[in-house]
């Protein structure tokens, strides 16, 4: 799966993972096979994902897990917390309800399939900043991959919206992924949306 293999190349220099929503696991057996963690903790709010985790992982030391709601369990030697395969929504309510947790973790990575710009929100809200950025594609899905640290950062509403790093880049991934989002605005043919049309066509320095 070429998201999760994404999500690895973000973990180092740290060895102590926490996966919230682990699902099979897949991230974290990845992580080890690449020899990136020392320990990991796999999390998981329902009994069936993680009995999957627990026997995709079962020949590996240091995983310890937790059926748990978020970061409700989340140990305080995790160094980093992943977040993937939710909605931005989902995923600032998660933090939101456990804020003072972040405190002790060193990065959040969050790979989002919709509202990322909610993400970008809640990093300007708690004092974190954005270090990394990118545009995956999945099974015609998009992810926007965002990596947080501690530290204050400041967005104007194109980059709320865009992302700093993505808008500076505007790599092909990008373009592919706003290109087909401005087909679906133009195509519903609604008023409602001629601001946001004008914002992508303006971003992608789109020319009718």
């Amino acid at each position: 799966m070429k998201r999760i293999e994404e999500l690895t190349n973000y973990i180092a220099p740290f060895k102590i993972i926490a996966d919230i929503g682990c699902d099979h696991g897949y991230l974290i057996k990845l992580a080890f096979d690449k020899g990136l963690i020392e320990k990991a903790y796999a999390i998981d709010n329902k009994i069936g994902p993680l009995d999957n985790a627990k026997k995709n992982l079962s020949d590996y030391q240091n995983v310890t897990f937790l059926l748990s709601d978020g970061l409700d369990d989340l140990p305080l030697d995790t160094e980093v917390i992943v977040l993937s395969g939710m909605g931005g929504a989902l995923v600032t309510k998660i933090l939101e309800k456990n804020v003072h947790k972040l405190e002790s973790v060193n990065r959040i990575i969050i790979e989002a399939n919709r509202n990322s710009e909610l993400v970008r929100k809640f990093g300007e809200e708690h004092s974190l900043t954005i270090v990394s950025e990118k545009i995956i594609e999945e099974e015609d899905i998009f992810y926007e991959i965002i990596v947080l640290e501690k530290g204050k950062m400041q967005l104007n509403p194109l980059e709320i919206k865009f992302g700093p790093v993505l808008l500076k880049d505007k790599d092909d991934m990008f373009i592919k992924k706003w290109t087909k989002q401005l087909a679906i605005y133009i195509d519903k043919k609604t008023n409602k949306l001629d601001k946001e049309i004008k914002e992508i066509k303006d971003v992608l320095n789109y020319e009718d």
